[in-house]
């Protein structure tokens, strides 16, 4: 089957895992390019070996068709840029934020090639945009959350990725960090980006999320927030307790 190349993500029948033990069982999805969409589920639902799947990192056991932006993940991934969830990040590694940054133009060139004044100012761009301009010379791991994703962002940007996966964003993040993540998220998406974000927060979902996957092995639905964040998705999701989303758009912890 051909790629669909207006598609950011392509997945169907996709069962992947590690080593003997399958984590997705035969997964299908679908993310058009433009597009902010989020994978919400449980611990140990998928949500990761989804993200590291789309992206290569991971072998599939099976599928039908597997491609990120038209083309196999291997090579879709040099347009591609993976953020993944903070513990998997050395924070204590001695780098700059600039030097963070410079590593998506090296990313696009090759790590073979050689930085030049460009890309140290389209580097100095991207954190004048993102807000962090004046944290170049910091260490990474000083940093709090929402500036560490901040910082992130900016490689990905300048890494020029047409397509930005992220695992658990919000982590750890304050309600004002979140909310101004996700104003982030809004303002890549009108740069004509596409976004997927493995997240717990439901109330950004609500707001700025064009689509939805609800996953806990398997899909139990898809679509925009409205039609997958039911009580009846949420109850197969979380269990008894579980986020609900109210009648003006708030989440509350429903407890039966």
């Amino acid at each position: 089957m051909v790629p669909n190349t207006d598609l950011a993500l392509e997945m169907r029948g996709v069962t992947a895992g590690y080593q003997d033990k399958v984590v997705l069982h035969a997964v299908s999805w679908q993310v058009p390019r433009g597009t902010l969409a989020a994978v919400i589920g449980p611990n140990g639902g998928g949500k990761s070996t989804l993200l590291k799947t789309a992206v290569g990192l991971l072998k599939p056991f099976s599928f039908q068709t597997l491609s990120l932006l038209g083309q196999s993940p291997q090579e879709g991934r040099k347009r591609a840029a993976y953020l993944p969830q903070r513990e998997e990040v050395d924070w204590g590694f001695p780098i700059t934020v600039l030097e963070v940054v410079l590593q998506g133009r090296l990313v696009r060139k090759g790590w073979r090639g050689r930085l030049r004044r460009e890309d140290y100012a389209k580097s100095r761009e991207a954190l004048e945009f993102f807000g962090i301009a004046g944290l170049e010379k910091a260490q990474i791991g000083a940093l709090s959350g929402g500036q560490r994703q901040r910082v992130f962002l900016a490689r990905a940007v300048v890494q020029e990725a047409d397509l930005i996966l992220l695992d658990e964003p919000a982590a750890g993040l304050d309600a004002q960090a979140q909310h101004e993540l996700a104003d982030l998220f809004v303002a890549l998406r009108r740069a004509g980006k596409t976004i997927i974000a493995a997240t717990h927060d439901l109330d950004c979902l609500t707001e700025c999320f064009d689509q939805v996957l609800a996953l806990n092995g398997q899909v139990l639905a898809a679509g925009e927030p409205g039609h997958v964040l039911t009580e009846e998705t949420l109850v197969r999701l979380f269990a008894r307790h579980f986020p609900k989303v109210g009648a003006g758009g708030e989440v509350i912890v429903h407890e039966p």
